[in-house]
């Protein structure tokens, strides 16, 4: 426990989820989602810790929170080993406490106590102060995004955002698939209730050094009893065994109400993803979305993706079409991540572009927002 600036820091504790709602409150804004009590003892409370357990709290003397950096637990494969990851969420300070040193202590304090710790999406400069702390920044590169257009209702929402046709044009081509070609009896949805029925084997791509373990009861957590956001998920059958699977979120872009599939998570057996891929734009042909949408950081996939028809938008591009969607937002593209540990240092700082794979099934890169979304989920 550390005490400077009239502030303590410690971990968050149930006992502070009212004050905590009033500093998401200032925070946030009056719209915020982490009002809700429910969901925050949700929100904090992964597969493997109890909620609110990694989460740092810098508290005045008074009781007011004034700053929180927030954690969610998951498990990383590195190097064949599954380690225990944090991946940090919702750090915020408020305006009046910056410039004390709250930042650096909370940060020093996570990477003394955890194994590993990871962000992802983060301010432009804030990788340089995670890279003081030893992190690896991969070269300031951001998460690239992958569009399948399957309307001209797309150039419509960039253009919204603030971007010409001829620019959306050189990047992008609305798609009119004839006939999508699938085995489709290989293919089957996966829920709750049967996911237990079949064996998840998911082939880990040779070159892939790093990713979130995916096991079923990860998979249970974080997709199939989600209480807040209905996921489509589908899997790639090989007799019993689910060898890929693919997450699907729909999403209404607001104020418009075009409906959009964006991939949330893609894994497993490259033969399979193709053919999961291909059902995925027949899903969303048939459930009238406007285009498809899958951001990821890593090569893996690369490949099928351009194979079946996505554009990919990298850097600047990525913010042609909206990050935040409820209402749309024109937003930089912030996906950054930076990773360190103390304990595995050298394998960590060996990690590029080239042998790590995240989604937005990683950190908290995909939940709700708004306190409204509760009632329209």
């Amino acid at each position: 426990m550390i005490e400077e600036n009239q502030v303590i820091i410690r971990r968050a504790q149930t006992s502070d989820l009212e004050k905590l709602k009033e500093f998401f409150i200032k925070a946030y804004g009056e719209s915020t989602v982490f009002q809700n009590e429910e969901f925050l003892l949700y929100y904090y409370k992964t597969l493997y810790s109890e909620p609110l357990y990694y989460s740092l709290v810098a508290v005045t003397l008074n009781g007011e929170i004034v700053s929180h950096y927030g954690g969610l637990d998951y498990k990383l494969i590195l190097n064949d080993k599954i380690i225990p990851v944090i991946w940090g969420v919702n750090a915020f300070t408020l305006p009046e406490w910056r410039g004390k040193g709250i930042n650096s202590k909370i940060v020093k304090y996570i990477h003394d106590d955890n194994e590993v710790n990871a962000v992802i999406g983060m301010p432009l400069n804030a990788p340089i102060f995670y890279q003081k702390f030893g992190y690896n920044i991969f070269n300031k590169e951001t998460f690239n995004r992958f569009i399948y257009a399957l309307n001209s209702k797309t150039f419509d929402i960039a253009s919204h955002l603030g971007y010409p046709h001829e620019k959306v044009n050189q990047v992008l081509r609305v798609k009119n698939p004839d006939n999508v070609q699938i085995d489709s009896e290989k293919i089957v949805e996966l829920s709750v209730d049967n996911c237990d029925s079949y064996i998840f084997d998911l082939e880990v791509d040779a070159n892939l050094i790093a990713t979130t373990y995916r096991e079923i009861d990860f998979l249970k957590w974080r997709v199939f009893e989600n209480p807040y956001i209905k996921y489509k998920v589908f899997g790639h059958l090989n007799g019993n065994r689910i060898v890929s699977y693919i997450v699907i979120r729909e999403e209404v872009l607001l104020p418009m109400n075009y409906r959009v599939s964006r991939i949330v998570d893609l894994f497993g057996n490259k033969e399979g993803v193709v053919d999961l891929l291909n059902h995925a734009i027949d899903y969303s042909i048939r459930n009238n979305s406007i285009y498809i949408d899958f951001s990821k950081y890593g090569l893996l996939y690369e490949e099928e993706l351009i194979k079946v028809g996505f554009d990919k938008l990298e850097n600047d591009e990525v913010s042609i079409l909206p990050l935040v969607t409820a209402p749309i937002e024109n937003r930089p593209n912030h996906e950054f991540i930076v990773i360190q540990s103390k304990l595995f240092n050298d394998e960590i700082h060996k990690l590029s572009i080239e042998n790590v794979f995240f989604t937005r099934i990683d950190a908290d890169r995909d939940r709700i927002a708004r306190i409204t979304q509760i009632t329209r989920q």
